[in-house]
């Protein structure tokens, strides 16, 4: 009757934390430890038969279920980066036409004591 009554308890224990959804959101890091460590109970019981195989499966079945949800919460992640980075948009000038303007070679020079090599810079015409 004790085996029963610890098999029933850890059936129901990882839906006991998977119904805390509706409250605020778990992770799916949460909920894979949860669901794991229910599965490793059932596990281990059937495998061990007694209260050490059954807490061994609890502990290697959470520490699978933890590392499958990290891991579906990372690609949740880098999957909405990437959307968010596809949705944004950039203002651009029309590309069609050069901006009117030339570039203009400066010479090196001294610039508040401080030496300024040479370069190319953007000078705009007004059109």
């Amino acid at each position: 009757m004790r085996k029963v009554l610890l098999l029933v308890m850890i059936i129901i224990l990882p839906f006991s934390f998977l119904s805390c959804e509706s409250i605020g959101g778990m992770s799916d890091t949460t909920k894979g430890a949860a669901v794991g460590a229910g599965l490793g109970a059932i596990a281990g019981q059937i495998i061990g038969g007694n209260t050490a195989g059954t807490l061994i499966g609890v502990a290697g079945g959470a520490l699978a279920g933890a590392i499958v949800g990290h891991e579906m919460d990372y690609q949740k992640d880098k999957t909405q980066k990437q959307q968010q980075q596809q949705q944004r948009v950039y203002a651009s000038p029309d590309t069609t036409q050069p901006p009117p303007g030339q570039w203009t070679e400066v010479p090196g020079q001294w610039v508040n004591g401080k030496w300024v090599p040479a370069h190319k810079v953007w000078v705009p015409v007004n059109p």
